[in-house]
């Protein structure tokens, strides 16, 4: 039986690019703003957040923060702005962390050491 030769390999193609199209942003509601906040933990990033609901709570942030020892464990803080925005529902305690992270980034609120966690105004 006669060999065949053997098959040498062609060069791949290189791939080419493919248009990807880019997602279509949502629509922004009329008069629609947006503020920059901090956060504590990642110091010298700014995030872009609804400037309406942002005020709404940074508003009702400080009417129940301490400004004596022992301050607010963050479970008191949840129920507090529940309290204090009843409008926000399930997202109040989401808008008091970004509050207090961004109060505690430019030093107007501290944290008080030990378990768990307290935090209290600056006077």
């Amino acid at each position: 039986m006669a060999k065949r030769p053997a098959k040498t390999a062609k060069p791949a193609k290189p791939l080419k690019a493919r248009k990807v199209a880019k997602a279509a942003k949502p629509p922004a509601s009329a008069g629609a703003s947006t503020i920059d906040v901090l956060n504590v933990n990642a110091p010298g990033k700014t995030y872009k957040r609804d400037a309406a609901k942002y005020q709404a709570a940074r508003k009702a942030f400080p009417a129940f923060m301490p400004t004596k020892a022992p301050g607010l464990n963050q479970t008191e803080m949840f129920e507090a702005m529940r309290k204090a925005l009843p409008a926000f529902g399930s997202t109040s305690g989401w808008w008091m962390k970004t509050v207090q992270l961004d109060a505690e980034a430019r030093g107007e609120v501290v944290r008080d050491g030990g378990k768990p966690l307290r935090w209290r105004k600056v006077k």
